[in-house]
């Protein structure tokens, strides 16, 4: 098994990422966009972000398939998202924004919780790509 990279922190400006590369993004200030995490209950890695994010498979994260040479992705794999104050987002089942979605303006410790399209009806780890909006 490839061990994988798991990266905890802040997120902010996507980086430009070749066809088929995978991108990290840059700092977040304190207290602004959302906080996305790979466990319910705001457990686990997370990332913040106050970005949007197009396609979260090409954003190094924390969950992977397995696949040989695959870098770690935070695609269809986010269980919690924190809200900051002031603060929303928009998340997509598919990537470009595409899908099935559902806007969150608050903490929401269990994506279970939203109806969705996908395990259990619900969005848990079924996320792709995320608009995140000041309100």
């Amino acid at each position: 098994m490839r061990p994988f990279l798991v990266t905890t922190g802040v997120l902010a400006a996507v980086a430009v990422a070749a066809c088929g590369s995978v991108s990290s993004l840059g700092p977040t200030p304190a207290g602004e966009g959302i906080v996305i995490f790979l466990h319910a209950d705001f457990a686990g890695p997370s990332q913040a972000l106050n970005v949007n994010v197009p396609d979260l498979g090409r954003v190094e994260g924390a969950c992977s398939s397995g696949g040989e040479g695959e870098t770690p992705s935070w695609a269809d794999c986010i269980s919690s998202v924190k809200v900051n104050p002031g603060w929303s987002a928009t998340l997509y089942r598919n990537k470009d924004y595409g899908g099935a979605s559902v806007t969150v303006s608050a903490d929401t410790p269990n994506l279970r919780d939203l109806p969705g399209p996908c395990d259990k009806d619900s969005f848990n780890d079924c996320v792709s790509s995320i608009r995140v909006r000041r309100q």
